[in-house]
């Protein structure tokens, strides 16, 4: 596929955006990249997120990977609100685990390549 690269700096940038206007501070990213695969480990401190803002992100981000769209929506990325980018997202990435723990809200993305 092409401008797999470009696609995940886009990925993180979005995820960073959500990070930052949730009130995080001190985020981080781990970006591990394969030939065929990226494996995405974004996290920061945060006082609090509550229940329903965790299932939400984890059903927008778990949104069933679209190939066939993914040229399309690529195209689209921060042309939306956030809940709109975050489905993007959700639909250019294969899983995400999301946790909260002692004030820590971290992102575990996997996206293949194929």
């Amino acid at each position: 596929m092409k401008f797999n690269f470009e696609k995940n700096l886009r990925i993180v940038n979005e995820l960073m955006t959500y990070l930052h206007k949730l009130g995080c501070s001190d985020i981080n990213v781990n970006l591990h990249t394969e030939e065929s695969y990226t494996n995405f480990i974004i996290w920061g401190k945060t006082q609090e997120i509550n229940d329903l803002e965790l299932f939400n992100l984890n059903k927008l981000l778990n949104t069933k990977r679209q190939h066939e769209l993914e040229e399309y929506y690529w195209s689209l990325g921060g042309d939306c609100e956030l809940d709109e980018e975050l489905s993007l997202v959700g639909m250019m990435v294969d899983t995400a685990e999301i946790k909260f723990n002692d004030g820590i809200l971290t992102l575990n993305i996997f996206r293949s390549h194929s």
